[in-house]
């Protein structure tokens, strides 16, 4: 019988309050993995235990998981990803487990990924990455960072309205190319082009854009378009504002 087929058979998911991450946390543990757990660690990056060590595996291992029925769920995503990018853990994984899928072998499915996000070369130089397992035990790894971005994007549509006035400032000019972004104070990002540019004020202005200067902007959202940043339009510089100011 193979290991993962042992593992299943000692664990019951008949339950359906059952705790995905303590199914796994035991899932792992029967299959000779040596694990952690920091309560300080699972506040702060959701981190919900690390896998240190294989029983008869020299490799190195440093392994943090979090696990959760939730699907986009961008808070815990962007609290996870820091434990990564501030090196808590060398790799981590965040697993998106339909609980339904555990009655069929969701759990292997979720013990085989792991695995493989440790051992195979070709993740051997991603930190960190997501993995959904739907209600067939189908799968995928996703880009931690890129899903980010997009729920991000999808979150400017619910939260403003085409033609909504905003305030900002130019961080970025490229001359050459004729676009540009601004940012908010809440760090929000948006691209703009000269096209966009209703000032000729600013119009005038922008081609002698030195990197690091700040241009003080008001605008209008112009949705994403799907791109990676949504659109800024009827750019202009805030009335009142000296020709000369940086």
């Amino acid at each position: 019988m193979a290991i993962g087929d042992e593992v299943t058979n000692k664990l019951s998911t008949n339950d359906s309050q059952t705790n995905l991450t303590q199914q796994l946390h035991d899932y792992f543990e029967r299959s000779g993995a040596e694990i952690d757990v920091d309560p300080n660690f699972q506040e702060r990056y959701l981190l919900d235990f690390t896998i240190t060590r294989f029983q008869d595996v020299h490799a190195h291992v440093n392994l943090g998981v979090h696990v959760t029925g939730s699907v986009d769920d961008l808070e815990q995503q962007e609290k996870f990803l820091q434990a990564a990018r501030r090196g808590i853990v060398l790799k981590a994984i965040y697993v998106e487990l339909a609980e339904t899928s555990l009655s069929s072998g969701g759990l292997l499915v979720a013990f085989g990924a792991c695995l493989s996000f440790l051992f195979d070369r070709r993740y051997s130089q991603v930190k960190a990455t997501g993995i959904r397992i739907q209600e067939d035990c189908s799968f995928n790894f996703f880009d931690l960072e890129e899903n980010i971005e997009r729920l991000e994007r999808m979150t400017f549509d619910e939260d403003l309205e085409i033609g909504e006035a905003l305030e900002g400032r130019v961080i970025a000019y490229f001359t050459d190319k004729g676009f540009g972004f601004i940012q908010t104070d809440d760090e929000r990002k948006f691209f703009f082009h000269i096209a966009n540019v209703v000032d000729d004020e600013l119009r005038a202005r922008l081609p002698a854009y030195v990197p690091g200067e700040v241009i003080p902007v008001d605008f209008q959202y112009g949705g994403n378009d799907g791109k990676k940043y949504p659109k800024a339009i009827n750019v202009s510089l805030p009335e009142g504002h000296p020709t000369n100011g940086r």
